[in-house]
């Protein structure tokens, strides 16, 4: 009796259906505003170029890497706190700098000073969306998760499209001849800052864990501080990764000065000794990060593996006798320094979430699957705009129009049924969370093809539709998967790693190598190069089908809880506007 009484007790407790309907309001406004505020440059890329002689390269490094290196590596220790504090304070923040900025790229006399404030959205950006995944899963039982998260999730398509939209209509003269491109910056800024007063007024902090089963919610502590912190299987995983990682900036200069003809800093042949210098510096980094476990030694040793090849490309040819040590050397080197020790402090402060992540393989494969859907997934969204108008001579407001009615029906449609598909198929066999995902993107490569070949604007916008809407159908149920692969005081965590990898591929990687390859194909096509690069972006989707179905052999083993299907309470626990 006195069980039943403290579960009563308990459950009043609980958000009400109509408060958690509410947050969900905000927080799908919150990540409408943050696909708003990223996705606007795609239409104004086109008045942008003209205004600021620009280059593809220069508007893919604008949409891309501006964005993504701050987004994504402040997201990690932005994670660390939301584990440990109040996440409607660190949203409420992070959508007032965002906003900020996205008023202050309007201000940009030059390529440098855009992409400053494009770097600005990325730190504000970067707080916005790990804390929301968790609060979700935070106010929403394990059966309704994945519905909850494409709901959430439905903010990409219909920020993306207001952003295209508004962004046309502004720019292009829809509303007044006296708007441009800068005051479409200046009108969305200011109106993300009048939201987030209202979004910290409103939205609680909830319990965390408070939906999940007491063995998955209780907090287990990693092991006190000893060498060899990793498993020798984990240790080996690490530095594989660790080579592969250091040596991957030498092998991409090499890749583009072989391929794309472009001229490297140093030569093939230095950058070539510098790869096989950074995979030896990675393997041991490996080690030392798999048997070090106290943060400043682990800091110290990396940042000196990051520096050594490093030194070996840019001291070289100063010691025999080629260019002096510039300014870029010096930089290079300092930035390699940072990234060795924050990668250092990150696996001491996060030794508990490695420790439980290298055991699940599903994790990892649904990043790298997720990751290669959103290298093409962000490009085409960044590029589409500017195929449409030199493919078919469209106007900035039809594109805009076109573009963004496809992104907001077809988007939305997606991510919903996407989710409800993965609610749906997960109760029977968790794989599914994997398999609905990849099924959707074997389907997407073919059909982009299709679309992007179309003759005409109409005929390509309806080729368009399905791939857009597939192409997004894997947030609800991959995302709901991560929630329920690490326990509740870790989720913030997971999500951050996710979002890292993701973004850096996916929004750094994708929107830059399109624009990369557009520019250097256009000698050959002229204005049809930015279709091949398409077309050859495409074929991403097939690689993130092959992760996708390798992950679902894992899925079920890594969940927290165990078993192969997702339990489902037959009622929800009582709720403070529903008394039991």
């Amino acid at each position: 009796m006195a069980d039943t009484n403290a579960g009563a007790a308990q459950g009043s407790n609980l958000p009400g259906a109509g408060y958690r309907s509410l947050v969900m309001v905000l927080l799908f406004l919150v990540y409408a505003f943050n696909f708003l505020d990223r996705q606007i440059i795609s239409i104004l890329a086109i008045p942008i170029k003209e205004d600021l002689g620009l280059t593809d390269e220069q508007l893919g490094l604008l949409g891309g890497i501006a964005f993504a290196l701050l987004y994504s590596t402040l997201g990690v220790p932005i994670a660390w706190f939301a584990d440990r504090f109040n996440r409607t304070w660190i949203m409420t923040a992070a959508l007032t700098i965002w906003s900020g900025f996205t008023a202050l790229s309007g201000f940009a006399q030059n390529f440098m000073q855009l992409f400053l404030a494009r770097v600005g959205v990325g730190v504000g950006e970067a707080g916005g969306v790990a804390p929301a995944y968790t609060i979700i899963a935070d106010y929403y039982p394990p059966s309704k998760r994945a519905r909850a998260l494409a709901i959430y999730s439905l903010g990409i398509p219909v920020g993306s499209a207001f952003g295209v939209i508004a962004g046309s209509q502004i720019a292009g003269g829809g509303i007044s001849d006296a708007l441009d491109w800068r005051s479409a910056f200046f009108i969305v800024g200011i109106a993300g800052i009048v939201l987030a007063p209202i979004f910290k007024l409103v939205v609680r902090e909830p319990k965390r864990g408070q939906y999940d089963a007491p063995a998955v919610a209780a907090k287990v502590e990693a092991p006190s501080e000893t060498v060899d912190v990793y498993p020798a299987d984990r240790i080996r995983i690490l530095s594989i990764a660790g080579a592969v990682l250091l040596a991957l900036p030498s092998l991409l200069s090499i890749f583009n000065a072989v391929v794309f003809g472009a001229t490297p800093v140093q030569s093939v042949g230095l950058l070539a000794a510098t790869a096989a210098v950074a995979a030896v510096c990675g393997w041991f980094g490996g080690q030392w990060i798999g048997r070090q476990s106290k943060g400043l030694p682990l800091a110290l040793g990396l940042s000196v593996l990051m520096v050594l090849p490093g030194l070996v490309a840019w001291f070289v040819p100063a010691l025999t006798g080629g260019a002096p040590i510039g300014t870029a050397a010096i930089a290079w080197l300092i930035g390699r320094a940072i990234a060795g020790a924050l990668i250092g402090f990150f696996f001491a402060t996060f030794r508990e979430f490695m420790m439980l992540a290298l055991r699940k393989p599903s994790f990892w494969l649904m990043i790298l699957g997720a990751s290669a859907s959103s290298m093409m997934g962000y490009g085409v969204f960044f590029w589409l705009p500017s195929f449409f108008a030199r493919s078919f001579q469209l106007s900035l407001t039809e594109t805009g129009w076109l573009f963004g009615g496809v992104l907001f029906v077809a988007g939305s449609l997606g991510i919903f049924l996407g989710g409800v598909m993965g609610d749906w198929m997960g109760k029977r066999k968790r794989s599914a969370f994997a398999t609905v995902p990849a099924v959707a993107f074997l389907l997407c490569a073919p059909l982009y093809w299709a679309g992007v070949m179309s003759p005409s604007a109409t005929m390509a916008v309806a080729l368009l539709f399905i791939p857009t809407a597939l192409g997004l159908a894997w947030l609800g149920p991959v995302l709901s998967a991560f929630q329920h692969l690490v326990p509740p005081h870790m989720r913030t965590s997971a999500s951050s790693v996710f979002l890292l990898i993701n973004n850096l591929l996916g929004i750094g990687g994708g929107v830059y190598v399109l624009g990369r390859l557009s520019t250097a194909l256009q000698p050959a096509f002229g204005d049809g190069s930015l279709r091949i690069s398409i077309l050859i972006g495409a074929s991403l989707y097939l690689v993130a089908a092959f992760f996708m179905f390798w992950a679902s052999r894992y899925l079920a083993r890594d969940w927290e809880g165990g078993g192969d299907t997702v339990p489902v309470p037959e009622a929800e626990p009582p709720t403070e506007a529903e008394p039991s």
